[in-house]
């Protein structure tokens, strides 16, 4: 009965060392899949953190798209009214043209290509026409002259 005990004992034995083997390897498999489930994890907050990015920058691409639309219109506002200013500036430079044309014995002028000496004598005539603003008229002179003679003796 020894031999049957112990074959038993042994069976046993060696039954205990392959379950002890199988705890120490799923011993290791828990730590590996816990390490995992932390990497995990650590993915998911990533994750997270990506899809937090995701929506700021889908926000500020809105309010970014907002802010474009808005500066279109005032660009189409601004490029009207400088349509409008340039159609008026035309109008009173081809009014200029057509008045120089009609004045007596004026040269005919291009404004785009005004030659120096053109200019010169329209600054000199401004300034004759500035200094005779500033002159007495014929009746201010009478005026003056009688009540200088009324006061002298």
């Amino acid at each position: 009965m020894s031999d049957e005990y112990s074959s038993q004992i042994r069976r046993l034995d060696q039954r205990g060392r392959s379950l002890e083997s199988e705890v120490s390897d799923l011993e290791s498999e828990v730590s590996s899949l816990k390490s995992k489930v932390g990497y995990v994890e650590d993915l998911d907050y990533e994750l997270r953190d990506i899809r937090g990015g995701i929506s700021s920058v889908e926000s500020d691409l809105s309010s970014v798209t907002d802010d474009l639309g808005n500066l279109e219109d005032d660009v189409r506002c601004h490029i009207k009214e400088t349509g409008r200013d340039l159609k008026r500036l035309v109008a009173r430079v081809q009014a200029l043209e057509a008045r120089s044309r009609i004045a007596d014995g004026a040269p005919e002028a291009d404004f785009d290509t005004v030659e120096p000496l053109w200019r010169d004598l329209a600054r000199t005539a401004a300034l004759g026409r500035e200094i005779r603003a500033e002159l007495l008229s014929v009746q201010q002179r009478s005026a003056h002259s009688s009540s200088i003679r009324a006061l002298t003796p």
